[in-house]
């Protein structure tokens, strides 16, 4: 089931904007047949509604105390939108048809990742020091970390592969045997565990 989320954003609203969205969720949830029985009930709303644009008109001449009114009265009715926004996403259990029915504002749900690519330009170079290799891979887009892994022919016989996590596009395999060969390739990581494996290239340690 998706998760769904409401963008609210009712605390940020001005007052003329937050009386209008109030009003066109209160029209959209009435005879809603995907909400019957709202929670709080639509009179609950109606009333914080009316509560709300009633103080507003009357404090329209600034003084201290009608404003402090309103402002109370706005309190109440965004205390009732999130209440009802509650009941709207746990009775759309991840549908966001209905829950875009009730006139709430639903949040842009998160794409999936694309899956990651096969690493490429894989290069296999002497180290700076003996018993050194340098990897060395064009960085591969999404990719979270990568895992240099290299191996003997008795040792990749058995898949026997040795690891060295790294989060950067080149990495050094150090106190390496001389005069062996290794077999090298690069695995790139990405989200959701996936594995993408580089070609294999083979090298003689010096």
């Amino acid at each position: 089931m998706k998760i769904l989320t409401i963008t609210n954003g009712f605390t940020k609203m001005r007052d003329a904007v937050l009386e209008l969205r109030a009003n066109e969720i209160h029209t959209a949830m009435s005879g809603n047949p995907n909400f019957p029985t709202p929670v709080p009930a639509l009179t609950v709303l109606s009333d914080a509604i009316t509560a709300f644009s009633t103080a507003l008109y009357e404090c329209r001449d600034g003084d201290r105390l009608k404003v402090a009114v309103k402002n109370q009265k706005r309190e109440e009715l965004i205390a009732v939108l999130h209440l009802l926004a509650d009941f709207v996403l746990f009775k759309s259990e991840g549908n966001s048809v209905v829950a875009l029915s009730s006139g709430y504002s639903i949040g842009k749900q998160p794409a999936p990742a694309p899956p990651i690519a096969t690493p490429q330009n894989y290069r296999l170079k002497p180290g700076p020091n003996p018993g050194e290799l340098l990897n060395r891979i064009a960085r591969v887009k999404g990719a979270i970390s990568y895992s240099y892994q290299y191996a003997t022919d008795a040792m990749m016989a058995q898949d026997n592969w040795k690891s060295i996590p790294c989060s950067r596009t080149t990495c050094v395999l150090q106190n390496l045997q001389t005069g062996t060969k290794y077999n090298c390739r690069v695995v790139a990581i990405g989200p959701r565990e996936q594995l993408m494996y580089s070609d294999i290239l083979t090298r003689v340690v010096a």
